[in-house]
């Protein structure tokens, strides 16, 4: 987390972890939110099997969370000798 000047770091592991494990992440604290005033864990550990159980990583929402995006227009698609490129590919 200090290489990348992260404020959250999470360890995505297969097995569940060890108690070394768990006290190494909650030495490290927690990150409060100035904008939320919420305290997160710095460092997340969750298992694969957490992850596809719908377990999700605890973090501040963006910002922007409460803005309208305007959607990407679709690439258009072009079709040629039965193969399907996007028009901005240069044919063969």
């Amino acid at each position: 987390m200090e290489r990348e000047n992260a404020e959250i770091g999470v360890s995505i592991i297969f097995q569940k972890p060890t108690q070394a494990m768990r006290r190494e992440a909650a030495s490290t604290g927690f990150y409060e939110s100035p904008g939320w005033g919420t305290k997160y864990p710095r460092l997340q550990i969750l298992t694969v099997e957490e992850l596809l159980e719908g377990k999700q990583i605890d973090y501040p929402a963006p910002k922007s969370t409460s803005r309208t995006v305007k959607k990407a227009p679709r690439p258009g698609i072009q079709k040629t000798n039965n193969k399907t490129y996007f028009k901005w590919r240069f044919e063969e």
